[in-house]
């Protein structure tokens, strides 16, 4: 596995674990929102995040070439999450603008990881394009000969 591979599916996996982290935040009584998001609500979430990670990560890793297309579009819907996350503790929320500011750092944090696993992506997309032009030239060499 390339180093560009690694570290996409290392980003990927920090993504996931902030958006864990600021879901189960979202659950606290301290939160003071207006509808209070309950520890079930919390957990079906967590199952669905988990299921739609792990499924892209495990293409990623038997090299589906399709993999981190979809992995994108998994990344992208959770960057979503995250605004929502935001907007909810200054919409809906009579916490403490400490509190506040607090769980939007942390989806802000996520949203940072995101925009940089987006970088490593279309890094390691250019090294698969390389690998592969490079692939056909050698071929081409040999046929030649």
């Amino acid at each position: 596995m390339k180093k560009e591979e690694k570290q996409t599916i290392f980003w990927a996996i920090i993504s996931l674990l902030v958006f864990l982290a600021a879901t189960w935040l979202m659950t606290f009584g301290f939160m003071s929102l207006k509808t209070p998001a309950t520890a079930a609500e919390a957990a079906q979430v967590t199952w669905i995040a988990i299921a739609f990670y792990a499924a892209t990560l495990i293409l990623a890793a038997l090299r589906v070439k399709i993999s981190y297309y979809l992995l994108a579009v998994v990344i992208a819907v959770y960057s979503v999450g995250f605004v929502g996350m935001i907007s909810t503790m200054f919409l809906n929320s009579n916490a403490d603008i400490i509190v506040k500011l607090f769980v939007s750092a942390v989806a802000a944090f996520g949203i940072l990881v995101n925009v940089y696993w987006y970088i490593l992506a279309f890094r390691l997309r250019a090294a698969l394009q390389h690998d592969t032009f490079q692939r056909r030239i050698n071929r081409q060499k040999g046929l030649k000969r």
